[in-house]
């Protein structure tokens, strides 16, 4: 009678711990999503710039005359020029089907955050849902807005209009203009972005001895 195979031996000790922490780097690498610093801007209207100077390269393009500042028309032209990309059917507006071509093929570094998100209130609506964080768009760009094309919806019809757009440029230069200055520099832009991406004050504060 021949003898019985003997069982497969099992990886042990260093073998072991090497095969588990390949698997892990592995799924690491594979798993890890990008980050600000990766390289990734996106821009107030949700353009992705896949650079480390993305937020240079998306406010040269925006700044039309090239006198080192965007004014409330350049910024306005921009995201209309970004929407008129995404409406591929040339109908005048972004629907439902160009929205999700843009969170799928443009920007899908944003999902899985696709649901409305605003940062202010409509003219004359009720107050829009709000993210909690930094998610979706608003982890690579200047505002906290997660989905920025769905945010422009003012009706909330799932179509973005040329006169909503407008509104949401109105609405976002603001934002980015606090002390209504009429223009936006990259410096400003440039020392926001960095604001946004440092730790949460809220934390520093956790560590921070408390005066007696």
């Amino acid at each position: 009678m021949s003898p019985c195979p003997s069982p497969r031996r099992r990886p042990t000790g260093r073998a072991a711990s090497g095969f588990v922490l390949l698997l892990l780097t592995a799924g690491a690498a594979q798993a890890a999503p990008p980050t600000p610093g990766d390289g990734l801007f996106i821009s107030p209207f949700g353009e992705p710039f896949r650079s480390r100077a993305g937020l240079a390269d998306w406010f040269s393009g925006a700044d039309s005359d090239r006198d080192g500042s965007v004014s409330p028309a350049e910024f306005r032209a921009d995201g209309l020029r970004f929407l008129s990309r995404l409406d591929t059917n040339r109908d005048g507006r972004v629907d439902g089907f160009e929205n999700t071509a843009y969170e799928n093929e443009v920007a899908p570094e944003i999902l899985p955050q696709s649901a409305v998100f605003r940062s202010d209130r409509p003219d004359g609506g009720g107050p829009a849902p709000r993210a909690r964080g930094l998610e979706g768009a608003a982890s690579f760009g200047l505002l906290d807005e997660p989905q920025p094309v769905r945010g422009a919806d003012l009706n909330y019809d799932g179509k973005i209009t040329v006169d909503e757009q407008s509104k949401a440029a109105a609405r976002r230069f603001a934002l980015l203009d606090p002390e209504a200055t009429g223009r936006l520099s990259l410096s400003v832009l440039q020392a926001r972005l960095q604001a946004r991406e440092a730790p949460p004050s809220g934390f520093v504060r956790f560590f921070r001895r408390r005066p007696d």
